[in-house]
């Protein structure tokens, strides 16, 4: 009766083992660069320039880099957290004139038509 209780303790042990390795898991976490904020520009923004706070007008032409977005070419360009202003011009002309406030980690959307 020995050995009968000493294999179903062994076999016990080596169930219960199995178990806690076949019921652990690992869990991997992306870290998302919450410190900054953009601003996508979609549209018709070939050649046009932008214009973000005070600073100096960026000509967006071919150089500049874009993705696809939801079908969308997308443009985007970091902006300091806060309150900002968005200006965008077409052939001299004012096209859009945005003042928006963008969060930490967050992007907004200007459509240039």
């Amino acid at each position: 009766m020995s050995k009968s209780n000493s294999l179903k303790g062994t076999i016990f042990v080596l169930f219960s083992f199995l178990m806690l390795g076949c019921t652990s898991s690992y869990e991997s976490v992306t870290q998302v660069d919450d410190t900054k904020a953009f601003v996508l520009l979609t549209g018709n923004f070939e050649n046009a320039s932008l214009q973000i706070n005070t600073n100096s007008p960026i000509t967006l032409a071919d150089n500049i880099e874009t993705f696809m977005l939801d079908g969308k070419k997308v443009a985007k360009f970091e902006v300091a957290a806060g309150t900002n202003t968005v200006k965008v011009f077409k052939n001299g002309t004012l096209a859009v004139y945005r003042k928006l406030y963008v969060t930490n980690g967050n992007s907004f959307e200007v459509n240039v038509q």
